[in-house]
């Protein structure tokens, strides 16, 4: 085990740490960390344009927790895990129109859960009301809301009406559609 200081690494000794190794020292560790780390190896799939895979990889980890993965007859259901495919997928990716596809899955599959089980926790209505919002704030930010108008309305038709989530979600809904149909007039 190396003994060192128990300084942290900062951003700007790791660059001086780096600019002394040659091009083929950082190609190696480089590879290292893509063989180690799947978040490394997801990060250069979708930055040399193989984003579906990386994309189809992130949505499947949500459904799995609310639609397969059984543990007792139920699915695993944890919000945290669908939670951390989002935020890990945003890593990989800066690509709005395919982050708002992991977070409109993250969306859809907690509310299709919610209908399907009858979920009697608050946590499972707020946490998808709070992305929805979040989702539709990015895409209004991309000018790209009119792209996913038929998703958001599709979610608010699904939506159950148990906890307030039919009303929160139409009040998203509402907030940004009304304002892009004003914009077109």
């Amino acid at each position: 085990m190396p003994q060192g200081n128990n300084k942290k690494l900062t951003l700007t000794a790791l660059k001086k740490v780096l600019n002394s190794k040659n091009k083929p020292e950082l190609i190696q560790e480089i590879a290292e960390l893509f063989k180690k780390f799947p978040d490394v190896k997801d990060y250069y799939q979708a930055q040399e344009g193989n984003t579906e895979a990386v994309l189809e990889k992130y949505k499947n980890i949500i459904k799995k927790e609310f639609r397969d993965g059984f543990t007792h007859g139920l699915p695993k259901a944890r919000l945290s895990t669908a939670r951390k495919a989002v935020q890990d997928f945003k890593k990989v990716t800066e690509y709005p129109d395919l982050v708002a596809e992991v977070m409109f899955t993250f969306v859809e599959e907690i509310s299709n859960f919610n209908n399907d089980f009858g979920v009697d926790g608050e946590s499972y209505y707020t946490s998808p009301e709070a992305m929805y919002h979040d989702v539709l704030s990015l895409l209004e930010k991309h000018n790209l809301l009119s792209h996913f108008q038929e998703r958001a309305r599709n979610i608010i038709e699904n939506a159950t009406h148990g906890w307030g989530h039919f009303d929160s979600l139409s009040e998203s809904y509402y907030q940004f559609y009304d304002e892009l149909k004003n914009n077109k007039t």
